[in-house]
Parts: structure tokens; C-alpha cells; sequence
């Protein structure tokens, strides 16, 4: 049954990485993985220190930070962090990351209709919070296009003397991440 194996399966995600680790559960403590079956126990030793044998390998397990679905583990003292996600969190993590890289895009519109008196950036440039990127003379006063965050300049769509209409997009950014 389809629904059955999305109930049942599970996905580790490697936060730094974004590398998917699908899980199948079988029982409590089995589950296929890359086709293959393993066994995960979940011990503490006499010292208080927590194991997993995987397979019947023993590697120590620090857990260092949960928050929510994030886990922080230290295994065998190197650190992963780690989200577990169900087939439908993960799809809706995918969209969510994509409209963030979609939103880095800045889109510098002309605040009023004027008159492009000079072009201060080019495609490939880097600007920060505060850069004049161009000066628009409207209603005879000249006003400063500024950046509003650390960018690069994607696009220049005006070029000097040209003549703008409100809202009409002068220039794209990609906001640095």
C-alpha cells in the first residue's frame, strides 16, 4: 500500500549538505536503506554514555541539540546536524528553500517617472546597504537609487538620459546570502 510506505518512511537530512537519507521502518528497530536492511539499537553503557549499534557496528552518540526536528549529533566526536522529515516536510522544505533563493532576487524600481541622470553600477558589481546605484532627476531634484542590502548587480535595465515611468524596473539585484 502506498499511503502505508509514506506513513512508514522517514528522512534524515544532512542540514549542511541537504543530502537526503530515506529510511524504510520494517519493525521498531529495522529499516531498509539504499535497498539494503539494517538494524539500529539504541543502548547507554555503564557510564552513562549513549551507543548505537548499527549492523553490529557500536559508534557513541552525543546528542548535543534538538530543536524541534533538528537534531545535533555527535557520532564516533564528529558533529552532523540533521532534520527528520516525513515525504510531505521534505517536499514542503524544498518549496519553502526554493522561494528563498527566489526572493534573493531585488527588484530596483523607478519610485516616480523621471529622467536617468547617471548610472553608478554595471552587471557583475558588488554594492552594500547605503551604494548609490543611480541617480533619477524627477520634477527637477535629483534623487539617489539606493541599495538596501549587500548585492550583487544582476541586471542594469536603464542606460544615462533615459526617460522612466513609475514602477518601471531599473535595476536587478541578487542579495548576498
Amino acid at each position: 500500500n502506498k499511503m502505508s510506505d509514506k506513513i512508514r518512511t522517514l528522512i534524515a537530512l544532512d542540514r549542511e549538505t541537504s543530502k537526503e537519507f530515506h529510511l524504510k521502518k520494517r519493525s521498531k528497530n529495522s529499516f531498509v536503506y539504499d535497498n539494503r536492511g539494517c538494524d539500529i539499537q539504541i543502548m547507554k553503557s555503564e557510564d552513562g554514555i549513549d551507543f548505537i549499534e548499527l549492523n553490529g557496528k557500536y559508534y557513541s552518540v552525543e546528542l548535543v541539540s534538538r530543536n524541534q526536528n533538528e537534531y545535533e549529533l555527535l557520532v564516533n566526536g564528529i558533529s552532523y546536524t540533521y532534520s527528520i522529515e516525513s515525504p510531505f516536510s521534505l517536499e514542503r522544505l524544498k518549496n519553502i528553500t526554493l522561494q528563498k533563493k527566489q526572493s534573493s532576487l531585488i527588484r530596483i524600481k523607478a519610485p516616480m517617472p523621471g529622467k536617468i541622470l547617471e548610472v553608478l553600477v554595471k552587471a557583475g558589481d558588488m554594492v552594500k546597504a547605503g551604494d548609490t546605484l543611480l541617480i533619477l532627476e524627477a520634477m527637477k531634484m535629483q534623487n539617489a537609487i539606493l541599495a538596501s542590502t549587500k548585492a550583487v548587480v544582476k541586471k542594469v535595465l536603464v542606460k544615462n538620459g533615459a526617460s522612466t515611468s513609475k514602477s518601471e524596473l531599473l535595476i536587478e539585484l541578487e542579495r548576498e546570502v
